[in-house]
């Protein structure tokens, strides 16, 4: 078997040390020029965004720079307040949303629409106002809401339906319509399951996208008060594991006894929620998964939040007045680890400093071997504890094994023959640290 070493190093302090807090860094700031921003989204490479900038026939549809925010091109076209866009999976074209029709659109100087679709009644104005495009099939998921006035009283209704964007065509209704407007929906990265929340007497819903059946719906209010209104902000899925969804906004029915507000988990094989940092005080806005899902960045209108998942804290709260324009939507590029923000006709670039300042440090090499496994590892221990306290997760998160042994030799060797192959992870505390390692079991 293929013997591999890992040498994690790990930082430990040997004098006080100084730490800096965690913060926001402006880097540009700068105007649509053509408006209120609609939305945004990172074209693929990461050097450039796309925006959709106004509203009316003089709208625009620009490119700009990531690097320093500067126009590269645009095109004017008509375009509603509200829409949004995704890139599509082949990262050649463009899906919008824009009032009643959803829109196919290359890339390209005039941004050609190659297919239009929208919903035809004769009864009910509908507008879209959420999309989520599938990784896998040629489809896009639409939400859509209208109303109509039925004995001179205004009658709202909602539903999800799918498309086929190559072609054009309605694919299948998801839902039928109904009072409550489905303000979030996404589909998992690989294209297994799709979700769905609504406002008002809110259900979290999750289709299985093999049957297109609802496999998961569960109630998020409360319904023994009268008001038991529900704001969903976001939604979205694991990409560690799909089968894990992070939603966030304001529900009614609380969990636990903890905050209503919040960003919230859900496990759809377990059907347990939770509150990510169940006891911080934050507020549910637009979520970013970062750092392999170790923090979720949120943004909402005042603020921007980012819990800290391993360590279960608040890292960081920032009033955004006279600091960014980040209030409406973010988005982040892995390839120089920043963040694009916009509030109404203005975009903001910025970084999150995750990094502390230490004085004095020195370094100790903790050896795991052999990793990958088909039995044991050995660990080369440097810790001051006489008792080590460990335990091992699986990649769910879920505690398969918790014990404690003797620091005797600065040595722990740990059994894996008996466990399933795949990826867990090791957690203990060394010289008053928290510390996680990552080991493979093969078959």
């Amino acid at each position: 078997m293929k013997q591999l070493i890992i040498f994690i190093t790990l930082i430990m302090l040997l004098t006080v040390a100084k730490t800096k807090s965690a913060e926001i860094i402006p880097v540009w700031h700068t105007e649509s020029g053509a408006g209120d921003i609609q939305d945004m989204e990172l074209l693929k490479g990461g050097n450039q965004f796309i925006v959709l900038a106004g509203e009316g026939p003089e709208a625009q549809i620009q490119i700009r720079n990531t690097e320093d925010g500067e126009l590269v091109r645009f095109y004017t076209t008509p375009i509603s307040t509200g829409s949004k866009l995704q890139i599509t999976p082949d990262s050649t074209r463009v899906l919008m949303i824009n009032g009643s029709f959803g829109q196919l659109r290359m890339l390209d100087e005039q941004f050609t629409t190659l297919k239009t679709f929208n919903i035809e009644s004769d009864s009910i104005k509908i507008i879209f106002n959420a999309l989520a495009i599938d990784p896998v099939r040629p489809l896009v998921y639409l939400s859509a809401y209208g109303g109509q006035y039925i004995n001179g009283k205004y009658q709202s209704a909602s539903k999800i339906l799918a498309y086929n964007y190559e072609t054009g065509e309605h694919f299948k209704d998801l839902t039928e319509f109904g009072e409550y407007e489905y303000t979030v929906i996404n589909v998992s990265n690989d294209g297994k399951y799709f979700a769905s929340i609504n406002e008002g007497e809110a259900y979290l819903k999750v289709w299985d996208l093999e049957t297109m059946k609802v496999i998961s719906n569960v109630k998020l209010y409360d319904e023994s008060t009268s008001d038991n209104w529900c704001e969903p902000k976001d939604i979205q899925f694991s990409k560690l594991n799909s089968d894990v969804i992070y939603y966030s906004g304001f529900f009614t029915k609380q969990i636990n006894n903890k905050r209503k507000n919040g960003v919230f988990k859900f496990s759809i094989i377990s059907n347990l929620n939770s509150r990510i940092v169940e006891d911080g005080l934050y507020d549910g806005g637009k979520t970013i998964l970062l750092d392999h899902e170790e923090r979720v960045f949120i943004s909402e209108p005042s603020y921007i939040y980012v819990l800290n998942l391993k360590n279960n804290l608040l890292e960081l709260t920032q009033g955004l007045k006279n600091v960014i324009h980040a209030g409406e939507k973010v988005i982040y590029s892995t390839k120089n680890n920043s963040f694009i923000g916009f509030s109404t006709i203005y975009i903001d670039k910025f970084l999150f400093d995750r990094e502390t300042n230490i004085e004095s440090e020195y370094e100790e090499e903790i050896i795991i071997s052999p990793n990958p496994t088909n039995s044991s590892v050995n660990i080369e221990l440097n810790c001051a504890e006489s008792i080590i306290n460990y335990q091992i997760n699986d990649i769910n998160g879920l505690m398969i094994f918790q014990s404690s042994v003797q620091n005797l030799v600065g040595n722990l060797r740990i059994d894996f023959t008996s466990y399933p192959s795949g990826v867990y992870f090791l957690s203990m505390i060394c010289n008053n640290q928290p510390q996680i390692y990552k080991i493979i079991k093969e078959g």
